[in-house]
């Protein structure tokens, strides 16, 4: 394993064992983008799979924050950080999660497209 790999792993393991209390850096494709400057809790790029039948997928983290369209169930997303609302699963249910479009499921948002989802709606 590479030098760099070993130390994204590392950092991973005490971000894990502290609770996610230490926040990893955001991608570099997440880093230059607006609308990650509301996340409170950064994560390695992860793909997650839309749970719902159908979401906004929103231009801020929260409903008063504009839609950018429609995404649907089984469209694929790709997670780079979240906002932090409180500890336990309570808190996870009312964070939004940022990231982008990887895969569309029927039609909807197009692939590439950036924005924020509401985190209990991603599996």
């Amino acid at each position: 394993m590479a030098i760099k790999g070993k130390a994204s792993m590392v950092a991973l393991t005490v971000a894990l064992t502290l609770g996610g209390a230490v926040g990893l850096a955001p991608s570099a494709s997440a880093a230059g983008s607006v609308g990650a400057s509301g996340c409170h809790f950064n994560s390695p790029d992860v793909n997650f799979t839309v749970d719902v039948k159908s979401t906004a997928l929103r231009k801020g983290p929260g409903t008063r924050y504009g839609s950018k369209g429609t995404i649907r169930k089984g469209t694929t997303f790709r997670y780079y950080c979240r906002t932090w609302a409180g500890g336990g699963l309570g808190g996870f249910n009312k964070s939004w999660s940022y990231g982008k479009i990887v895969k569309r499921s029927g039609s909807g948002v197009k692939v590439g497209t950036l924005g924020w989802v509401k985190s209990r709606y991603l599996d």
